[in-house]
């Protein structure tokens, strides 16, 4: 209701980002070069797949969102794209917060914008369940922007010299967690967690009163209670109700993908027919998924790229002293990808690729805006 149609508005998007390359006459290089080669060949692959149209038409929705990413990165700053997806995560955030403490507000004002086929599903879970969607209408696409948003503020804040602004960005940090809480889901807990607590010990300095910190902090969370924290019980109800841990049967839906896999071993389903082999169940594993999907040769293919860029990003945080913005935020964003892949699908939700695609190409824009302007 509050968006465009996306039939019409990526395909406008796509052709007025190819119109602007062709008049700018942009070159291709680094990771733009090296991703859109690769999606070449994943797409030409998918001719050989054992459903190709299917393949084909769910393929281009990557091409499309590249494209855009790629048009937006190279002609917008970092540090703006970042204040955009910071902008859009904390809107959601209070979409949940209303949710939670404001109840009969959320129900009046922001749910009738949702679509009304979700409306019982929400209702439900946060009356019985206290699982909360905020303005989304599934909780693991809420959680996905908790975390998107956490990240841009770990980001902010390690940068940040302003005393105010960066307990300010603290704050947004717990505020963003206690959200994923709210939203029950265990995988973008778990994996913030560990991204916080790497982005945290990430520093030349030294690590022992860090180490100390982070110790008092774990004592006093565990003598104040962990079921405490605003939103844990609902995370340790999930726990107690579902399989009790993070699993929750997963495990049973990669078993029958994987023996699938050998019906086509080679080039797979085809793109986007995961749930196909997995007995009409969702593969919440984005490297499964990509394996009988794309078959060996394919997943081979479509993962190329992501690894040569996570392994540069890793590269170009360990050179300089003290790393960009833009650095740090794509190799975290990919972290972030790396991890909840093995229980989501990340890497296999286009719309998720296109916030991937813009962290990584802008970490390549601005350090050529960085070394141009050093030139000069």
């Amino acid at each position: 209701m509050l968006r465009l149609n996306p039939k019409i508005f990526w395909p406008l998007a796509f052709l007025v980002s190819i119109g602007v390359a062709l008049y700018n006459r942009v070159q291709l290089e680094g990771a733009e070069l090296e991703i859109l080669s690769f999606s070449f060949l994943g797409f030409f692959l998918c001719f050989f797949s054992a459903d190709p149209w299917t393949a084909i038409s769910n393929e281009l929705y990557f091409f499309i969102y590249l494209c855009v990413a790629a048009m937006i990165a190279r002609y917008t700053n970092g540090e703006t794209i970042r204040a955009q997806i910071l902008f859009f995560c904390v809107i959601h955030l209070i979409c949940i917060y209303v949710q939670v403490l404001l109840p009969s507000v959320y129900k009046s004002v922001i749910l009738p914008l949702l679509p009304s086929y979700s409306h019982s599903d929400i209702l439900y879970q946060m009356t019985y369940n206290s699982s909360y969607y905020g303005f989304t209408v599934q909780t693991s696409v809420s959680a996905m922007y908790m975390t998107f948003g956490a990240i841009v503020c770990a980001v902010n804040a390690k940068h940040e010299v302003k005393t105010v602004k960066k307990i300010a960005y603290l704050i947004l940090i717990l505020l963003f967690v206690t959200g994923i809480l709210f939203a029950t889901r265990r995988g973008p807990f778990l994996a913030i967690l560990l991204i916080l607590t790497y982005g945290y010990f990430d520093t030349r300095k030294s690590k022992f009163s860090r180490v100390l910190l982070l110790i008092v902090g774990i004592l006093f969370l565990l003598c104040f209670g962990i079921d405490k924290i605003p939103g844990m019980q609902g995370i340790l109800d999930k726990f107690s109700r579902l399989s009790g841990n993070i699993m929750n049967g997963r495990q049973n839906i990669w078993k029958i993908a994987l023996d699938n896999l050998w019906n086509y071993p080679l080039f797979g389903y085809g793109v986007g027919r995961a749930n196909v082999t997995g007995g009409g169940g969702s593969v919440d594993n984005a490297y499964i998924a990509a394996l009988v999907e794309r078959g060996i040769i394919g997943a081979m293919v479509f993962f190329a790229p992501y690894i040569l860029l996570l392994i540069r990003s890793y590269k170009m945080k360990k050179i300089d002293t003290i790393a960009s913005k833009s650095v740090q935020a794509s190799f975290y964003f990919q972290l972030l990808f790396v991890i909840m892949s093995f229980v989501e699908n990340y890497y296999g939700q286009a719309l998720s690729m296109f916030v991937y695609y813009m962290m990584v190409l802008s970490e390549q824009f601005d350090e050529q805006r960085k070394n141009n302007y050093e030139f000069d």
